[in-house]
């Protein structure tokens, strides 16, 4: 590996651009202060930061259920980049240069979820992007260094983007105990539902039926060896999963569509006695559920908050293989901050080709 260019020192107390939600649907450019890491933190330059799903939900819609965007809101919490500077009190030996990848939840560590090992649901938990939490579509970004995770040569930054969306797979595998040989059903063919598929592979299930409306995100659900990729109407990915294991059902269903009568379907594609990761989050604030098939077939039904502490089973995948999806079409180009308007229209547009969308903000800075 090249050893990194040399940069000049960040100039403390300077501006820097910035990619703002300022009105629904509308993404701007503004001035904001460059942080600066305070003790135990590190300052990083964003050289990837992925586009996910719930950014486009705060594009949209402004909130997910009751967390209310307040504008302007700086979103983006899928980055990676290079160590700026270090902080005092830093103990765990990153160097200027060094390429990193970023884990976005800060949580307390003292709170009773915390203590009981689940840090995803902590109490005080600041996220990026989240309301009220400036996101990382911006050149430099201050994190804890225990959030901060080395790359090895193989994975550069832009490559790394995918750690969350693939930590979120690993959650909702962890959730539903998958096994290797059971069959996996895949509801929505996002960045999220494809690593849901490629991690369902490469853990010896078969994914036997992925639901997806847009061609070139059902293309790579069979590059990454869905049995069959079909359309969203809920009967095809039931006759789907049916078809392909003696019309019993899947014994995992993974729902990463958001869609509200996406349960349901859940519900009919399983199998007696399997389980079903609940992952998409909905627009809506309640969605309709047919409890006598869920109670006849005495399903588990586990809902999915981001990942618990997965950045660096993430990172070892995508360091080994990225479970193929490099080759199935999941990483763009990288775009630049000012291209941020086009790209949550592109992504909101049912016709797009686009899989996963990728920025490099420190593009802004020349």
């Amino acid at each position: 590996m090249t050893a990194p260019k040399r940069r000049p020192k960040v100039r403390l107390k300077a501006k820097m651009p910035a990619a703002v939600l300022t009105a629904l649907r509308r993404i701007e450019l503004a001035s904001v202060p460059v942080p600066e890491p305070g003790p135990g933190e590190l300052l990083l330059r964003m050289t990837a930061v992925g586009l996910c799903g719930s950014d486009l939900h705060y594009w949209r819609c402004g909130r997910i259920g009751d967390q209310i965007v307040k504008l302007p809101q700086r979103l983006g919490h899928e980055p990676a980049g290079l160590v700026a500077a270090v902080g005092r009190g830093c103990r765990r030996g990153f160097a200027e240069g060094q390429a990193v990848a970023i884990e976005p939840g800060v949580w307390c560590g003292a709170c009773l979820a915390c203590e009981g090992g689940r840090q995803n649901l902590c109490y005080g938990m600041r996220f990026l992007g989240a309301p009220g939490e400036a996101g990382a579509l911006q050149p430099f970004l201050v994190m804890p260094e225990a959030n901060v995770e080395p790359l090895a040569p193989r994975v550069d930054p832009a490559r790394a983007t995918a750690a969350e969306p693939l930590g979120i797979a690993l959650q909702a595998f962890d959730l539903v105990k998958l096994r290797a040989g059971e069959s996996v059903a895949v509801i929505g063919g996002g960045p999220v539902g494809l690593c849901v598929a490629a991690l369902a592979q490469a853990s010896g299930a078969r994914v036997v039926a992925l639901s997806e409306p847009r061609a070139a995100r059902a293309k790579a659900a069979r590059a990454l060896g869905a049995q069959a990729a079909v359309d969203a109407r809920p009967e095809a990915l039931i006759e789907a999963a049916r078809a392909a294991t003696g019309g019993y059902g899947a014994d995992v269903v993974v729902e990463c569509s958001g869609a509200a009568e996406t349960l349901n379907t859940a519900i009919l594609a399983a199998t007696r006695g399997g389980r079903i990761a609940v992952v998409g989050i909905p627009e809506v604030d309640s969605i309709p559920v047919d409890p006598h098939h869920w109670r006849r077939k005495e399903l588990l039904i586990a809902s999915v908050r981001r990942s618990n502490r997965t950045l660096g089973r993430a990172l070892a995948l995508l360091e080994r293989n990225d479970l193929g999806l490099a080759k199935a079409g999941y990483f763009s180009k990288l775009l630049g901050l000012e291209e941020l308007q086009g790209a949550f229209e592109d992504l909101d547009d049912p016709a797009s080709r686009a899989i996963k969308l990728t920025v490099d903000p420190s593009r802004a800075l020349g």
